[in-house]
């Protein structure tokens, strides 16, 4: 996960483990601030035409209300485990792959994963696009 990402999600979870830590004057952006600023950040690296940029917004601004609301019933019904935090979060980050899939062309897809700190079957050639990385035979 990229740092952007990384802390989007720590400062979700500890706010629904610890609202006292936030109970001061901090408050948790909103689902919808924090879907504005990945898309900020994804539009600049990924070169997103305004079309993708409309359906990036509203995957992440669904996806991220969506893993709060999770949360949240996680945190009511008195779930503690962060290992389950942790599965409904890759759910989520999962979901968002598969949708992004759908709008992005290749190389903005294999950005993207990057972006999130995975990918790394591929590499880039001198030519500046990606390759999937060749295994090296044996002799």
């Amino acid at each position: 996960m990229n740092k952007i990402s990384f802390k989007i999600l720590a400062a979700s979870f500890a706010l629904l483990l610890s609202p006292a830590l936030f109970a001061q004057e901090q408050e948790m952006p909103s689902a919808d601030d924090m879907a504005l600023m990945e898309v900020e950040v994804l539009e600049e690296e990924l070169e997103l035409d305004a079309t993708q940029i409309f359906l990036a917004d509203s995957v992440l601004r669904h996806n991220y209300q969506a893993l709060m609301d999770e949360f949240e019933k996680m945190k009511s019904s008195g779930m503690q485990s962060t290992n389950s935090y942790k599965t409904v979060s890759e759910k989520w980050m999962q979901k968002c792959k598969d949708a992004f899939q759908l709008f992005l062309d290749e190389q903005q897809y294999i950005k993207y994963l990057k972006h999130l700190g995975e990918g790394k079957e591929y590499k880039k050639g001198k030519d500046g696009l990606y390759y999937k990385k060749e295994k090296k035979s044996k002799k």
